[in-house]
Formats: structure tokens, C-alpha cells, sequence
């Protein structure tokens, strides 16, 4: 029996001064998104440990507002790692059928796909500028710390703005891609 599935290799460094632009601030954004999720881990587990020497009795307890600055670091985070993901093909594709495609097949699906993330990514900025724009009339504040629920918005609008502007990058080079397989079936 043979094997068929032959996996892509890693992307290497985006080409061009814009390529190595997109990525260098991707990457940064990414490494940014890191830390709040160290911060995360760090805070929980002092939390964790604080409930648990006030359980014993020893004065300690847990953080306040724990739970308010989990929320808005993993949600910051995640908007961190959208452009890097997206840059470097990250997201969840189906290559069930891609053998039958050829590389032409395969690079317009590419395209398509790109297409449809742009739109998605375009529609997230869309509905998170409305959310800061809600945010910032109501002056709602957390609960225990009184952050103001605006705040994650803010810092959650670098990662989707980044996001849409490489996904408009993906874009582009998945056109120059599709045409350049168009032009080596040619």
C-alpha cells in the first residue's frame, strides 16, 4: 500500500519589504499574545495558591478580580494570535480532496478560502468596534476592580485590525499564487 499523503512544508519568511513587515509585526503581536496568556497562568495559579493558604488558615487568599483580568488577557491573547495564524496558514483547511485538485485546484481554493476569512475577519473589526463603541457610551466598569469594560475592547482592536490587514495580505498572495500556477499549467 503507498502512501499518498504528502505534507506541505512549513511556510518559511514571507518575500518583499511588505512580506517581512507583515511578518515581523505578526510575530510581535504573537509574542505579545504570550504574555497574556503567561499572565494568565501566573495569575491563576496565585490565585489558586491564595485560596489555598486561606484554607490552611495562613492569611492569604485569592487575587481580587481574578477572574475579571483572566477574562480580559485570554480575550485580548487570542485577537493577538489571529495575524500570525492566518499569515502562517494556521487555520483548519480540509485536504480530503486536494490531490484530485492539482496545484491550480489547490491555489484557488486557497484563494477562496482567504476571500471568505477576510470577510469573516472584516465583520469581526466590524462587530468589536460597535461592542467599543457601546462600551465607551454605557462607562460599564467589572464588578470587583472597576476596570472599564472598554479597555479589553481597545487592546482586543490591535489584534482584529491586524488580522484584517493580513488577511488582505493573504489575499494578495494567494492572487500572485493562483496566477502563477495558472500560468505554469499554461
Amino acid at each position: 500500500m503507498s502512501e499518498t499523503f504528502h505534507p506541505e512544508p512549513e511556510p518559511g519568511p514571507e518575500a518583499g519589504r511588505l512580506g517581512a513587515a507583515v511578518e515581523r509585526t505578526a510575530r510581535l503581536l504573537a509574542y505579545a499574545g504570550g504574555v497574556c496568556l503567561v499572565f494568565v497562568v501566573v495569575l491563576t495559579c496565585a490565585s489558586i495558591i491564595g485560596r489555598a493558604m486561606l484554607t490552611l488558615g495562613l492569611g492569604l487568599g485569592p487575587v481580587p478580580g481574578d477572574f475579571e483580568l483572566v477574562e480580559i488577557a485570554a480575550g485580548v491573547g487570542v485577537f493577538l494570535f489571529l495575524p500570525l495564524c492566518q499569515l502562517k496558514r494556521g487555520h483548519v483547511t480540509v485536504d480530503i480532496l486536494s490531490g484530485w485538485f492539482g496545484r491550480r485546484g489547490v491555489a484557488v481554493t486557497d484563494l477562496v478560502g482567504n476571500l471568505l476569512m477576510s470577510i469573516v475577519a472584516g465583520v469581526i473589526l466590524w462587530r468589536l468596534v460597535a461592542g467599543l463603541q457601546d462600551k465607551l457610551q454605557t462607562g460599564e466598569e467589572s464588578f470587583i476592580l472597576g476596570i472599564p469594560v472598554w479597555t479589553g475592547y481597545a487592546l482586543s482592536l490591535v489584534g482584529a485590525v491586524s488580522f484584517l490587514l493580513v488577511c488582505l495580505y493573504t489575499l494578495r498572495r494567494s492572487w500572485a499564487e493562483t496566477s502563477s500556477a495558472a500560468a505554469g499549467n499554461a
